[in-house]
């Protein structure tokens, strides 16, 4: 006798993961009432996108949160029938019952919810447990079948950044990383509206420093200071906690620092490193990867030699070598590569890693405080390399060194005009030297200069402090 397929009771399966399909459900009452700056991106794309739209990102960052937002607003904001709106996560132990299931449950659910002249919407969340899923995209979006999918997984996973190759063309990947410092402010005085509503219209900080426009970037930070002044005290405090911890809003409510640590280092570290890591590659010693993190979060900012690091961590060079583009696939940290003109030529193989949020590095250190003014330092470092990287206008990031001179980042863009800034996190900071040879060795229209604290300014380079040029420059 054949066992029964979970697809026979497709409404039983869907219905829990639906609420808004029942007129009096109060669905949204659970949701956050903060929402995440890539919820605006996603529905920006829908809107004038044909292609499908995935939300890429580490664990436990919000994807599935941000998804639900999304359907708030298409129901309540732009009418549409909640009938038209389906949600299911491949977590759902039934999909993997069968093979049938597995093979059968997205044509299915296409048929079902096929309405001619009627547009409708998949929400497939944790699409990357569905093996060949990016075949089953491909064939309904070529086919021209009215439905929009909006998809999410794991970026740490290799079978869900594999998959998007298949449907280059096809997709708009939206890659959401941990809640970036102005997010954080944001969900801190989410009941006071005026502080996001400021900052929203005091924008274009960042489009007036990748032109290398000094007297618009000037202008624009300090209207935002202008509007920040009365949360000054507010934004001081959020940079000490961001900076101990760090963007993943599950470790928040946490009090006991030790419940903090364990949490990130099993969900964070130990889960990509050993079951994500593992997907792509048999480890036949996965402690040595998890060394050589250990290592890079440790030193964040230091000019890296493979050579020099294998001896120090007592793993082979080309272990390292193998698994360095590994870890940058998990999110767990990024790689800047030492300034080269032009951009994207083959360098030396120096470089300096950061991590992508500061609670990583106090986790896998154990020191949960805020950092003394040394590791703050450091700490800042990372704040901007993360700000820089999500830059649409970057080509490449990139950090300065020639013989006793250093610049903390570079970043080049389209215009060929590379833009330079150096991070000094403390009060009335002179000129970094390298900033100056820099500029004056490259066609570059405005150095940068990020401080503790002092008011935004310009005398030839453009003072910026820098918890106002977190706020104004994502």
């Amino acid at each position: 006798m054949a066992m029964p397929s979970p697809l026979d009771n497709l409404d039983g399966l869907l219905t829990p993961y639906n609420p808004w399909w029942t007129p009096a459900s109060r669905w949204t009452a659970a949701l956050p009432k903060y929402r995440r700056h890539v919820v605006r991106h996603i529905l920006s794309d829908l809107a004038d996108l044909p292609q499908a739209v995935s939300v890429s990102g580490p664990r436990r960052v919000g994807k599935s949160t941000a998804l639900k937002h999304v359907i708030e607003h298409l129901i309540a904001t732009d009418g549409i029938d909640p009938r038209r709106i389906l949600y299911f996560s491949f977590d759902d132990p039934a999909v993997f019952s069968s093979a049938d299931a597995q093979e059968r449950i997205f044509d299915v659910l296409v048929e079902k919810f096929r309405d001619a002249g009627q547009r409708t919407y998949f929400f497939l969340d944790e699409i990357q447990r569905l093996p060949r899923w990016e075949l089953f995209v491909k064939k309904h979006y070529d086919l021209g079948t009215p439905v929009r999918f909006i998809v999410s997984g794991s970026a740490s996973s290799p079978i869900f950044r594999s998959s998007h190759e298949t449907l280059l063309g096809r997709i708009k990947d939206r890659h959401l990383l941990p809640f970036t410092f102005r997010e954080y402010c944001e969900y801190r005085l989410r009941e006071r509206p005026a502080f996001a509503e400021g900052i929203a219209a005091s924008g274009g900080l960042r489009a007036a420093l990748a032109d290398g426009d000094a007297a618009l970037a000037l202008r624009v930070a300090r209207r935002l200071a202008d509007v920040t002044t009365a949360f000054a005290g507010e934004i001081e405090a959020a940079l000490n906690d961001f900076c101990c911890e760090g963007g993943f809003p599950e470790v928040w409510p946490l009090r006991d620092p030790a419940r903090k640590v364990e949490y990130l280092m099993e969900q964070q570290v130990r889960k990509v490193l050993f079951e994500d890591l593992f997907r792509l590659t048999a480890y036949r010693k996965p402690e040595n990867v998890l060394r050589f993190f250990v290592f890079m979060l440790a030193h964040p900012g230091i000019e890296v030699n493979l050579s020099k690091v294998s001896s120090e961590v007592g793993v082979e060079r080309h272990i390292l070598a193998e698994n360095l583009p590994r870890l940058e696939m998990t999110d767990l940290l990024m790689r800047v590569p030492k300034f080269c003109s032009p951009p994207l030529r083959a360098r030396q193989r120096n470089f300096k890693c950061y991590p992508t949020d500061p609670a990583l590095r106090n986790a896998v250190l154990k020191a949960w405080a805020a950092p003394d003014p040394p590791a703050m330092g450091l700490v800042a470092e990372g704040l901007v390399a993360r700000t820089l990287s999500e830059w649409p206008e970057r080509v490449e990031l990139s950090y300065f060194r020639d013989r006793d001179v250093e610049v903390d980042f570079v970043l080049s863009s389209g215009n060929g005009r590379p833009l330079p800034f150096e991070v000094k996190y403390r009060d009335r900071p002179v000129l970094p030297a390298g900033l100056r040879a820099f500029v004056d060795a490259n066609p570059s229209p405005l150095g940068v200069v990020l401080t503790r604290a002092e008011p935004p300014r310009y005398d030839g380079f453009l003072f910026l402090p820098l918890p106002l040029f977190l706020l104004g420059a994502t």
